[in-house]
Parts: structure tokens; C-alpha cells; sequence
């Protein structure tokens, strides 16, 4: 019978650098002897990062090999599938007709976990009208490790008792006369989680269209570089006052998203992961900012931009989908990374998460799933119906190649013409380059976004362009450079009846002053901002000319700012940035070619013939006993201090006691794990 330092020298060299990028994490640094080799593979992190690599075909494998005892002994695993991917990760090793698994590989698995157990029909029913003592075995079981000892598991036992009545249920599983064990679907419903059961062969995918995929990605994508560039925008002028403790009060969110007209909540987390928005000091205050990298990614091209969304949100470590406050410690879960990256694998499918990622997906929840799904269509990763598909970028980022590249082929030229209607609407047959974009926002509304947008001119957008600093002959210069052909009389006589009436009243610093053709404005301005009045025309005030603008704002007026010589002032302030702190991917350490060939260099040189086996721990020994149904010697130190032997069979291991079955006394004995000196195969 060959060892596992055996099997470990004895692979080639093409099988050793396929085992050597497969689990990358035992050869760093270079082990000195095949020994040292198994060692590193036994140990339960790398031996739990190769059974993540398992699909559920895989798992069910190795539970037969487990139940045959393969942990203890070779066996013939002749028809118990394919087990080439295992002997691959070195997780099992030997020929078929004598296949053993390696040391510490199921110790890894979690406890209970059987990825062939699934829940009987009306299972769910029948636990919820169950009598009390049925429930109390059921509860007592799942407390105590999933598998017990009784005389009525046999097939003699009183079928009116509460296990023989379980097991005729389909809500406890018979290991043998002596010995029940409660199946983890039935305890994922008693814990109120909703029942997994993995498929055994893989599911079929889909067709998809990859061109009707990608043109519905770069439609979602775009409207988040849209909504984006608006979030930072507003940041940049009003930064937002954050909590004592970093966080986003409740109603400061609120006014966010007051202000822009829809939820900030996941935009925020993909800009604070893509550093393009911060948390920091401005003028003493500890605020929520744009940052300087913002203003660059405002700069940047459309394609660049989405894929920077893209990215930003794989990488954030944010949960945005929880109730908690905005930016707390209950929203940050670094772990949620590798979760989306799994999930967005396999296109947010369940059955191809349990079938291909079974272990890890086990842990997902279905609200998890759904969350990572949305915002996935939501930057454009995922788009497609009715199930959704993964899109060109996001194949890249998986994939690890030029996501900018892809987002480039996707996202058509911009255009710098729009096509003014009688209804006051303009249409922009194509994506608009920032500036053009912003300046539509500007002077319009978003009636409809996508790749060929609408805006509509209305009084209220033309009135928030005067406030921003334009002049009417600034908006009718920009409409005649961009609107194709003549721009529609109703639209320029909205423009002008607007400014007709904006700024009439003129202010200026004096401290400050205001000044209008009109007296009875400035009387009104007078009386609702306590000014003085100098002249029918003219008042003065002691308040800095910003803070005039501000109250004349507030007071229901439309001033415009001059300098000294009249000319229109910009008053928007310079943005308020912060520094960024953005996230990265997780990233899977990879072997290069070349590290590849010095470790296998390494290696031979090292090796003059394999090492001894380590051979597994008493934990180990006993739970491979206990999942074989095989009996064990044990050597213990009892509570007296005297030593004891005892022949048992392992019944639950876990990681501080044993309980296994003393047949000759007829009783259930636990043992400490601490005080057990030896365990010897019986």
C-alpha cells in the first residue's frame, strides 16, 4: 500500500505542475522533501481551499469513499464516478481498485456537511405538526453534532416510538441498528433557512445572445456613469456632514437623494470603493466628498468611466443592500467580494452556484444572490432576459484580461448634435461626452435615458440654468453649435421669457449691494432681507455677497452676481475634495511558468525517495472511524487520573469531545478530546 508522500513523489512532472497551480498555496515557499509536501497539502487551509474547487459530482464522490472507509484503508471505488479532478487536487490518491483519500482532506469539509442528502416530500409540512418528544429528538440531535446513538433505530424497534416514526418520515437517516443521523437539509429547516439540494450533474446553461446581451449592458452602464457624474457633481458642490462616527446620517441620505431623484445608496459604496468619492475634513467639518481622482474620471471617455464603475464595484467590500447605515461597520463585509465574484461566474444562477461552487454557495443566502444580481444589471456586469447573462466587460474582469477594452467596443462614438423638437424635447441619437451631458442637465430634464436619450426643456430647467450662471445668449450660442437645423421658436421663446424676469435685481459687494430698474424689487428685497436702501434702485447689505445671494435665494428671488464693471459672476463655489481610498479585487495567487519550473526543479533535486507518512491526528482518525462506521481502540486519561482502554465505535466527533458506543457496556461514552492519548484501528 503506497503512502501519500509515495503518491506525491511518484507524479510526473506535467502532473506535478498541474498540482502545483491547482493548490499554488502549499509551495510557497519551495518544501524541501515530498514529505513536507504532504504535510502542507494535510493541513485543513489548503485542504479546505482544494475542496472549494470541487464541484458537487465531486463531493458526492468522496462521501462514497468516506462511507467505504477510504480515509483508513484502500478501496475499490470501481463505479463510484469520475475521480480524476480529485486525484488531480491530490485530495484522494492511489489507483481505482485501491483509492484512498488524503490525509486531512474531509476533516476540512464542515461538520454534518453530506452533499447527497436532500429533504423527503412534505418534510416541511410534517416538521411543523410534529409532537413535542419527535421535535426534542430532533432538536436534541442537531445540538449535539447531527448523529446519535439508540436501540430503536433497528428494524424491531416499536414503529410508534418517536425515531422509528422519524425515520419512516424521511426526517432522520438510519446508519445501523444503533445509530440515526439527522439529514442537513431537515436541520436547515428547523433553523428556519431554506432547504439546498445540489444537483449531482451539471445543469444546462442557457443559449445567449451576446449581442443583445452586451447593447442591453452598455444601455444599464451608461445610465450609471450618468447618475454617477450627478452624484459627484452634487457632492462636489453641498459635501455632505457625516456622523461622529464616519457614517451617513438618515437624513442626510434622504437629502441626497432628494436632490438627485433617485437612491444613492449603491452608488455611494461603488464610488467610495472606486475612489471617487471619500470620506475627510473640508473647513473643520468631517464631510462626504468628491475626491480628486473624480475629477479626472470626469475627464475621462465614456467607455473608461463604466469600466472604472465596473471594477469599483466588483472590489467593494460594501454591503449595500442591508438596512444598516450608510457606511457602517454593519455595510462592510470585505468577505462579500469573493461571494460576488463567485456569483457573478455563474451568472447569479442558483443551480449552477450548488452544482459548480456547492460549498461556497452553501453559505450564500437567497437574498444575497438576488442583491448581487441587481447590482450587477445595475452597472451593466449582468443584462439579458429572462435570466440574466454575463456581458463582455464582465467576462474580461473574470477573466482577468482589459475590461477597458471591452467597455470600448461596446460603447458607440458620442455625438455632439441633437435633434430639437416642437414638443420642447431634444433627442441625442447617441452617448453625449461628459461636458455636453452636463450642460444638458443643466438647461433640461431626463425624460428618457439609454443610448439615444430624451431631455425636455421646461420652465424649472431653464430657470436652474440662469441660477447657475448662464446667460440666455450663452443658451441660445450652445443650442445654435448642437441643435441640428433651426432650434424650435418655442424653445427659445421659453428661454427668453424666463431671463426676461431673471435678474432683474442686481447685487454686488459693498459689503454688498443690490440693484434693479424695478423699485418696487428692490423694496421687496429690502423689507424680506433687511437691507438698506440708498435709492429707488439701489440697497446695500452687511452681509458678504455670497450669503445676499443665498437669503435673496431664500426670500423667493432670482438674483444674478455682477463684478464691478456689471459683468455676470459665477458664484458656485470651488468643489470641496477629499482624498480617495479605493479597493481592490481579490486577487487568487497564481504560480508564472516560471516559478512553476523552479519549484519543480527544486523538488527533484531535493527528493532521493519519499519521506515517511505523516499519518492524521486522533481527531482525524476518529472522525474517519465515525463517518466509516469502524471500531476504534482508545487510550484516555480518566477524571481520576488512571489511564483506561476502551474498543468503541466513533458516533459524533467534534472539536472538543467523542461520543462513541461501548457495545459491551451497552451505553454511549464521551471522552475529551484532551485527555486521549492513543487511537488505534481495531
Amino acid at each position: 500500500m503506497s503512502t501519500f508522500p509515495e503518491f506525491l513523489h511518484s507524479l510526473d512532472d506535467a502532473q506535478l505542475r498541474a498540482l502545483i497551480r491547482s493548490r499554488p498555496d502549499a509551495f510557497f515557499p519551495t518544501p524541501p522533501t515530498t514529505g513536507s509536501l504532504a504535510t502542507r497539502l494535510s493541513l485543513p487551509g489548503s485542504a479546505s481551499r482544494a475542496l472549494m474547487q470541487l464541484t458537487a459530482a465531486d463531493l458526492a464522490v468522496l462521501e462514497q469513499l468516506a462511507d467505504a472507509g477510504a480515509e483508513l484503508d484502500p478501496v475499490d471505488a470501481t463505479g463510484f464516478g469520475d475521480v480524476e479532478h480529485l486525484r488531480a487536487l491530490a485530495l484522494v490518491f492511489g489507483p481505482d481498485h485501491g483509492l484512498r483519500v488524503s490525509p486531512g482532506t474531509l476533516s476540512a469539509l464542515p461538520p454534518g456537511w453530506r452533499v447527497t442528502d436532500t429533504l423527503p416530500p412534505g418534510a416541511a409540512e410534517a416538521l411543523d405538526q410534529l409532537p413535542a418528544r419527535e421535535r426534542k429528538v430532533l432538536e436534541t440531535l442537531a445540538a449535539s453534532g447531527g448523529v446519535g446513538t439508540t436501540g430503536a433505530a433497528g428494524p424491531d424497534a416499536d414503529p410508534e416510538a418517536p425515531v422509528p416514526r422519524l425515520l419512516a418520515a424521511g426526517l432522520l437517516v438510519r446508519v445501523n441498528a444503533n445509530t440515526v443521523r439527522l439529514p442537513r437539509p431537515v436541520r436547515d429547516v428547523m433553523r428556519g433557512a431554506a432547504p439546498r439540494e445540489f444537483p449531482l450533474t451539471a445543469p444546462l446553461l442557457p443559449e445567449v445572445d451576446q449581442a443583445t446581451v452586451d447593447e442591453a449592458a452598455t444601455v444599464q452602464g451608461m445610465d450609471a456613469v450618468r447618475k454617477m457624474r450627478q452624484l459627484i457633481m452634487a457632492l462636489m458642490d453641498t459635501p455632505v456632514a457625516l456622523n461622529k462616527d464616519g457614517t451617513v446620517g438618515v437624513r442626510a441620505a434622504a437629502n441626497v437623494e432628494k436632490t438627485l431623484g433617485f437612491d444613492p445608496r449603491l452608488l455611494i459604496t461603488i464610488g467610495e470603493s472606486a475612489g471617487l468619492i471619500g470620506r475627510g475634513n473640508v473647513d473643520d467639518e468631517d464631510v462626504l466628498a468628491a475626491t480628486r481622482d473624480a475629477l479626472a474620471w470626469i475627464d475621462a471617455t465614456l467607455s473608461d468611466q463604466w469600466a472604472i464603475l465596473m471594477v469599483g464595484w466588483a472590489a467593494s467590500p460594501w454591503r449595500a443592500d442591508t438596512e444598516a447605515r450608510l457606511l457602517s461597520a454593519d455595510m462592510h463585509a470585505p468577505a462579500v467580494r469573493h461571494a460576488r465574484l463567485t456569483i457573478l461566474r455563474h451568472a447569479g444562477r442558483t443551480d449552477q452556484l450548488l452544482f459548480h461552487a456547492p460549498l461556497e454557495a452553501s453559505g450564500f443566502s437567497p437574498q444575497l444572490i438576488q442583491a448581487v444580481v441587481d447590482e450587477a444589471v445595475f452597472v451593466g456586469a449582468l443584462a439579458g432576459t429572462p435570466e440574466p447573462a454575463q456581458s463582455s466587460p464582465l467576462l474580461a474582469l473574470l477573466e482577468g484580461t482589459d475590461i477597458a477594452a471591452a467597455t470600448k467596443e461596446l460603447v458607440p462614438a458620442s455625438v455632439d448634435t441633437l435633434i430639437a423638437q416642437g414638443d420642447m424635447t431634444m433627442l441625442a441619437p447617441g452617448p453625449l461626452e461628459p461636458d455636453m451631458a452636463s450642460f444638458l442637465e443643466r438647461i433640461t430634464e431626463l425624460e428618457s435615458p439609454g443610448l439615444a436619450s430624451v431631455w425636455r426643456v421646461t420652465e424649472a430647467s431653464v430657470r436652474r440654468g440662469l441660477d447657475s450662471g448662464l446667460a440666455a445668449e450663452e443658451i441660445h450660442g450652445w443650442l445654435g453649435r448642437h441643435v441640428m437645423g433651426e432650434v424650435p421658436q418655442a424653445i427659445t421663446f421659453l428661454v427668453d421669457d424666463i431671463a426676461r424676469t431673471h435678474g432683474a435685481i442686481r447685487a454686488g459687494a459693498a459689503m454688498s449691494y443690490i440693484r434693479s430698474a424695478d423699485p418696487a424689487l428692490i423694496a421687496t428685497a429690502a423689507e424680506r432681507c433687511r437691507l438698506r436702501v440708498l435709492a429707488p434702485t439701489v440697497a446695500a447689505s452687511e452681509l458678504p455677497l455670497p450669503k445676499l445671494m443665498a437669503q435673496l435665494r431664500a426670500a423667493g428671488m432670482q438674483p444674478t452676481a455682477e463684478d464691478a464693471h456689471g459683468a455676470t459672476l459665477n458664484m458656485a463655489p470651488e468643489p470641496a475634495l477629499v482624498a480617495p481610498t479605493p479597493s481592490t479585487l481579490p486577487r487568487p495567487t497564481r504560480a508564472t511558468d516560471e516559478q512553476v519550473d523552479t519549484i519543480v526543479t527544486k523538488l527533484r533535486a531535493s527528493n532521493t525517495g519519499p519521506n515517511a507518512d505523516p499519518g492524521g491526528s486522533a481527531f482525524e482518525t476518529l472522525r474517519a472511524a465515525a463517518r466509516a462506521r469502524r471500531h476504534v481502540t482508545v487510550g484516555f486519561v480518566d477524571r481520576q487520573g488512571r489511564g483506561r482502554t476502551l474498543t468503541v465505535l466513533p458516533l459524533s466527533v467534534t472539536a472538543g469531545q467523542v461520543d462513541a458506543l461501548d457495545e459491551a457496556a451497552d451505553r454511549v461514552v464521551r471522552i475529551a478530546l484532551p485527555r486521549i492519548t492513543k487511537v488505534v484501528l481495531a
